[in-house]
């Protein structure tokens, strides 16, 4: 289930979950994304993986025993809770996976269309179109967005937290 949540906050977070509409790109959904890609969108191009997520509040999601709240996210996942990663390649496709690189994961898979202008990350997946503000550090080798999530923590409780998801990019 957290899994399922997990991925679920991240495909929210890039806008790419499925909305009611045609199937068939009729006139109340966007156009897939075209065109040639800029210098900035191919230095872009790529397989990028979950390196971090971190809340501005600390939060014990782990059933432990132990209290133990962190504002280090990323280390109270399951392996296959961070095995996410993004393929944006240079047809302008992209898919955001989850689960494939670690045994015993459900496979999970998310594709569609993107443009990068401005830090501004376009996604058109599903009928619809989202935008996504993103930090690429000076050497493109990783990037980073922030978005407010709502966690329910070990005892039940709702928190409401700034969260910071960082992508690395893998370099051949």
């Amino acid at each position: 289930m957290k899994k399922t949540i997990l991925l679920l906050n991240s495909l929210m977070i890039v806008g790419i979950l499925t909305v009611s509409c045609d199937n068939d790109n009729g006139p109340d959904c966007p156009d897939a994304l075209t065109g040639a890609l800029s210098e900035v969108e191919t230095a872009f191009t790529g397989n990028w993986n979950l390196k971090s997520i971190v809340a501005d509040k600390e939060i014990d999601l782990t059933d432990d025993n132990v209290e133990n709240p962190s504002t280090d996210i990323f280390a109270q996942n399951s392996d296959c809770q961070n095995d996410l990663a993004y393929n944006f390649e240079n047809n302008r496709n992209y898919t955001l996976k989850q689960g494939l690189n670690v045994t015993d994961c459900q496979d999970l898979e998310a594709r569609g269309t993107w443009a990068l202008n401005g830090g501004l990350l376009t996604f058109v997946t599903n009928c619809s179109s989202d935008y996504t503000a993103i930090e690429i550090n000076e050497d493109d080798t990783e990037f980073s967005y922030t978005s407010n999530l709502r966690f329910k923590d070990v005892n039940n409780a709702l928190i409401d937290s700034k969260v910071i998801f960082t992508y690395e990019k893998n370099i051949p």
